[in-house]
């Protein structure tokens, strides 16, 4: 299919200089994906996405290191002896302390049947199918801005055409008033005439209010609206083959490789689940001091360290239906694959049989173009010497009209399933097509900075404390 390159030939000519303003640089349609891609509020939320999946991982592995905790407290005191005898003062018989609790623990799992190790295994996965996501997120973004440039330069034509044809047909009526003022016509021939170009004019207030909403979509893509747009370049490479588009989907659409990597995860949550049922041996020490504050201070201090076995015989099955839920969630991640590799296979086929589709009605419609002008010109001369009316000429400039506008329908269709095809095999990204963009703003290395980061979170607007204590 490299023979796309000269079918948009016609496209890119036809469109060539639509909507140009002298003295502005055009945008070419790199410039409009990388623009959208750097400001895309979609790609910006799946990024955030990553990082939320690598603090759950980091989280996953600080289940497996020595937790510090310290601990203070205070007490008040007062003991009262039983009732004095008559007439002796009751303060005499108080006593007031203030207790005071000062303790060090430490805590570190030794063997958690295993949950560390398999949850951090998950999590790492889910990283990995999150940076999938966010392949996928920016596959969508870049076939968006595509679309939307295609479509602004579409209606850009499809309104010069339709202006054009309100131009022709007030030539038209203008003529047929003209020759019915000399007999050579009838009233009808004129409200003939009046009537088309009534349609050509409602054709063109739906040609411009079309481009205005692609426009908008444009401005909703990209993030502003559209500047002048130069013509599209030739489609990228495609596969020569449905097979071969298909064989590439399955290894390389990221969302169908996200399902692969969930189903992954998903095991190792439900290993993860049995190792609730085994035993836990952690080593513990503790270290306290205890004072009481009075007349006499009174201190005793202890320092203690040993092993803590936990076996867990019996938690209302609680800890088996976690089991039972992480292998129920299993079967859902299995499903979700056979459910992404049909989809992909159909995104393949469709954007296969659109170009297809769209080459055909392209080549034909190139032909209906040339004979349609041919026939208006034919039927235009021979209308001139009586021996055609005013119905056919003007059946005849619809027929361009027509022709004109099917053709650059079809070389946009043809541009846009061409990119559709490369979502549809994972090959639409930045990186495959060359775009000049800051590739390091992606948290696609993030898990790496926050894997062994004991201490510390970056300081933002949201980390700034405005009351006079910190929780």
């Amino acid at each position: 299919m490299r023979q796309g390159r000269g079918l948009v030939l016609a496209w890119a000519i036809g469109l060539a200089g639509a909507g140009t303003s002298a003295g502005v640089q055009a945008e070419s349609l790199a410039d409009v994906m990388v623009e959208a891609w750097r400001n895309s509020p979609e790609l910006a939320q799946q990024n955030a996405q990553v990082k939320v999946a690598s603090e759950r991982a980091a989280q996953a592995r600080a289940g497996g290191r020595p937790t510090v905790t310290g601990q203070f407290g205070v007490d008040v005191e007062k003991q009262n002896a039983p009732l004095p005898a008559f007439g002796t003062s009751t303060d005499e018989f108080s006593d007031e302390q203030f207790p005071t609790t000062l303790q060090l623990n430490i805590d570190q799992p030794l063997y958690t049947g295993g949950q560390v190790a398999n949850r951090t295994s998950a999590e790492e996965r889910r990283i990995s199918a999150e940076e999938a996501v966010l392949i996928a997120t920016e596959q969508q973004v870049l076939l968006q801005a595509v679309t939307a440039f295609t479509d602004v330069r579409r209606d850009i034509f499809l309104l010069e055409v339709a202006e054009n044809n309100v131009r022709v047909l007030q030539e038209q009526l203008r003529a047929a008033r003209e020759r019915f003022a000399v007999g050579e016509v009838t009233r009808t021939d004129v409200e003939q005439a009046r009537a088309r170009l009534a349609a050509a004019r409602s054709r063109l207030a739906a040609a411009d209010g079309q481009l205005e909403i692609s426009r908008e979509n444009f401005a909703d893509t990209v993030g502003r609206p559209p500047q002048d747009l130069d013509p599209p370049p030739p489609l990228p490479d495609l596969p020569d083959a449905l097979d071969s588009a298909v064989q590439l989907a399955a290894e390389n659409e990221p969302t169908l490789l996200a399902a692969r990597i969930e189903r992954e995860a998903a095991g190792f949550d439900v290993r993860a689940a049995i190792g609730r049922l085994l035993p836990q041996l952690s080593l513990t020490a503790r270290a306290s001091q205890f004072d009481e504050i009075d007349d006499d201070l009174i201190g005793r201090r202890t320092v203690a360290a040993g092993l803590n076995l936990t076996i867990p015989f019996y938690t209302g099955g609680r800890n088996y239906s976690l089991v039972r839920q992480a292998q129920a969630q299993a079967e859902v991640a299995s499903a979700a694959i056979t459910n992404e590799m049909r989809d992909a296979i159909r995104a393949v086929g469709v954007a296969w049989s659109q170009i297809k589709v769209a080459r055909a009605s392209i080549e034909a419609g190139k032909q209906e173009v040339r004979a349609a002008e041919l026939a208006f010109e034919g039927v235009t001369e021979e209308a001139k010497v009586g021996a055609r009316t005013t119905l056919d000429v003007l059946d005849a400039e619809e027929e361009v009209l027509n022709a004109r506008a099917d053709l650059i329908v079809a070389q946009r269709n043809e541009y846009v399933a061409g990119y559709q095809l490369l979502a549809a095999i994972g090959k639409l990204t930045v990186g495959h097509l060359g775009l000049e963009t800051e590739t390091e703003r992606l948290a696609t290395g993030y898990y790496a900075s926050v894997r062994d980061r004991y201490f510390g979170y970056d300081e933002t607007d949201d980390t700034v404390w405005s009351l006079p204590y910190r929780p």
